[in-house]
């Protein structure tokens, strides 16, 4: 009697959430608002938008001991810049691509992905609010390029939608421009406004870019802000 009345209250609180068919065993869809960087720091650390697009994955969910279907829409926006090119030192790594005696890093990227949150009830049904930092780059790998000899460095704060956030720092390789290269990873992810913001930057070690990465971040624009 008390798990069917338990039961029956949950079931009010769903279809009070707008969630009804995870009652009636309707697929239910939750998409996220869209993540941004503002204009005006695009046009102050050059990177500019590649690509804006959706993202969608259908799963199954126990819910009140029922199996359901749902719907997550992602939205992902990505950016990029032209990579530096410094003068030869006798002393460069065999990834960089060397051309009339100089040294080109590669392009730098900086990829926005906000993916719903999926509460009902008190219940997150969306497991991106929790992915670690490693996580984070797998499910991303397909807008970043794929990073090997993954090592964390460390941690730091940056400031972004009014808070500080906390930004994980790794080392890898990637292929750019057809070249394995030594490239340095910045990672956050947070909830901002009911859905989880995440935000990958992978740029060639030979670029400082820490600086840049984190006015990006500041410049980050969701939902209602």
């Amino acid at each position: 009697m008390r798990r069917s009345l338990l039961t029956a209250v949950v079931a009010m609180l769903v279809v009070a959430s707008g969630c009804i068919g995870l009652v009636t065993g309707e697929t239910v869809e939750f998409e996220a608002s869209n993540a941004t960087v503002e204009e005006s720091t695009l046009e102050s650390t050059g990177y500019e938008e590649n690509s804006a697009t959706e993202r969608s994955s259908t799963r199954n969910v126990t819910f009140v001991g029922q199996e359901r279907s749902i719907r997550v829409v992602n939205k992902v926006t990505r950016y990029g810049k032209n990579g530096t090119v410094e003068p030869t030192t006798g002393t460069e790594s065999p990834a960089a691509t060397v051309q009339n005696g100089t040294v080109a890093s590669g392009p730098a990227r900086f990829v926005l992905l906000s993916s719903p949150g999926a509460n009902v009830a008190g219940r997150t049904l969306n497991p991106a609010a929790s992915w670690s930092n490693e996580r984070v780059l797998e499910e991303v790998a397909d807008q970043t390029g794929q990073i090997g000899d993954l090592e964390k460095r460390g941690n730091r704060t940056a400031e972004s939608l009014g808070e500080s956030r906390n930004v994980s720092e790794f080392t890898g390789t990637t292929s750019m421009v057809g070249r394995d290269v030594e490239v340095r990873v910045h990672v956050t992810s947070f909830e901002h406004e009911g859905d989880a913001v995440i935000a990958v930057a992978v740029h060639p070690e030979r670029m400082d870019e820490e600086a840049t990465v984190d006015e990006m971040l500041g410049g980050i624009e969701h939902g209602g802000n």
